[in-house]
């Protein structure tokens, strides 16, 4: 993520309002709850409305990719899904994971900055039980959603503190938006090495 994304993000969060935000979140959290956050800071929003819906738009796109997967087996077999960074090795492990250990999985993929949704469809097209599913997606979208919230909201904050001190404004935004970047590029190689090592 750069500073130029986040400064695109911001204002388009701010025009569309919550409705359109809860949609953008399901389909893409992270960055769009950042942007809320940010824009909650400066008062746009109330920031536990941005909380609920953050954690309600991350969740509620794991049910409805997990819903595809279940209605429409033949996704799987699709030689596209290798261009979302699902090698055949990857969905098998995935799939034998879900008949031994469906928690497993499910955070495998929901940790995973490469398999997303894709992997998503393949648990619902496994048809693991979904209370297993339900309760293990859950557990990890509420923190996550929080942590994302939280950076966008902090980050706003410090910047309107600075910003009453120091009169170039626009640089302290640039300066924050990258330390915010920073710590989403922290996030995804993490989460990429906690991938590997559950995929081992």
């Amino acid at each position: 993520m750069s500073a130029s994304n986040l400064a695109i993000l911001v204002p388009w969060v701010i025009h569309h309002g919550y409705l359109i935000f809860l949609v953008a979140a399901t389909i893409e959290g992270p960055l769009t709850t950042i942007a809320a956050g940010v824009a909650a800071a400066l008062g746009y929003f109330n920031i536990y409305i941005i909380l609920l819906l953050a954690v309600a738009g991350d969740f509620g796109g794991d049910i409805i990719y997990y819903s595809i997967g279940y209605l429409s087996h033949h996704l799987t077999r699709s030689p596209f899904l290798r261009y979302f960074g699902l090698t055949e090795r990857r969905v098998t492990r995935i799939q034998t994971l879900l008949h031994t250990h469906t928690r497993h999985a499910v955070l495998l993929v929901k940790f995973s900055p490469v398999i997303g949704p894709i992997g998503l469809i393949i648990i619902g097209s496994a048809r693991p039980p979904f209370k297993k599913f339900f309760q293990t997606a859950l557990i990890v979208a509420i923190p996550k959603s929080i942590f994302f919230a939280l950076i966008g909201y902090y980050s706003g904050q410090a910047y309107l503190q600075l910003d009453r001190v120091i009169a170039h404004g626009q640089y302290i935004i640039l300066g924050l938006a990258a330390i915010v970047g920073f710590i989403y590029l922290a996030y995804v190689l993490l989460m990429g090495r906690i991938t590997k090592s559950l995929e081992e």
